[in-house]
């Protein structure tokens, strides 16, 4: 009997101590039977910086001559060449050669003789004069009047005219004959030529050179805006959004020399 006890005692001794060992032994080593918990780590919020801001520059008052020599699109455009009536698209990043500012919009040519207008902002034209920026615009020549001299004399005192017995006739005046108008000049063909040669030598004009010119003509003397002019053709090769074809320049000749070349069609003034 005892020993049926004992072994009885013995088990329940070993099932206690099954049961309580992992309290005891936190309680006497502070160690615990599960394994530690890893801390998560805690991730900062990224900051959004603010967008950079879009360059500006005041391009409202600046002159042709003071634009660079070319610009590049950033969005399409459409360009029409003289004598044209179907507008050609021009796709993002062509470059074009400013001519004038008109508000916001920037008036361009490309291959010579079309011409169009889109925004400033779809060009790249302030990021140009930010980097590079144009001279200063030449003040307008003001013209200093004549002094005016005071003299310190008595008046004149006026001459008594006896009135005669009759008063003549006094016969009208005759009507003013208008001036004519002055002569542009009296170059021959030959020489109305060779003043244009000349002219497209000295580079008078940078729209075509000499070496593009395929024919040279002397027209008839034409008159504008009062003045008379002899005239002259020449005819060059370009590249234009259409092809290869030939382009007249007129030629406004005064006092034996070219005061200025104009497009035939529409009268303007080539650059």
């Amino acid at each position: 009997m005892k020993f049926l006890l004992a072994i009885i005692g013995i088990l329940g001794s070993g099932l206690l101590g099954y049961v309580l060992e992992p309290d005891l032994r936190y309680s006497l080593t502070g160690m615990g039977t599960k394994p530690p918990v890893t801390p998560v780590p805690v991730t900062e919020p990224t900051v959004t910086g603010v967008p950079p801001i879009a360059p500006s520059y005041d391009y409202s008052q600046l002159q042709p001559n003071q634009l660079p020599e070319k610009i590049v699109l950033k969005a399409q455009a459409v360009a029409t060449a003289p004598g044209e009536t179907d507008a050609v698209p021009l796709p993002a990043g062509t470059k074009v050669k400013p001519l004038r500012i008109e508000g916001s919009d920037i008036h361009f040519s490309v291959l010579g003789t079309a011409q169009g207008k889109t925004a400033v902002v779809n060009t790249n034209l302030v990021e140009q004069l930010m980097a590079n920026p144009p001279p200063p615009a030449a003040p307008p020549v003001q013209e200093t009047p004549p002094p005016v001299v005071v003299q310190n004399e008595p008046p004149p005192v006026p001459e008594v005219v006896p009135m005669p017995d009759k008063v003549p006739e006094v016969a009208p005046e005759p009507e003013p004959v208008p001036a004519p108008v002055a002569s542009a000049g009296s170059l021959s063909a030959d020489e109305i030529v060779k003043v244009m040669q000349e002219s497209i030598r000295s580079g008078q004009i940078k729209e075509f050179t000499f070496d593009q010119v395929i024919g040279w003509k002397a027209t008839e003397e034409e008159e504008a805006d009062g003045q008379k002019y002899q005239t002259g053709l020449a005819a060059y090769k370009a590249e234009t959004i259409f092809g290869v074809k030939n382009i007249q320049a007129k030629a406004m000749i005064q006092n034996g020399k070219v005061v200025r070349w104009i497009w035939p069609t529409s009268g303007l003034e080539i650059q």
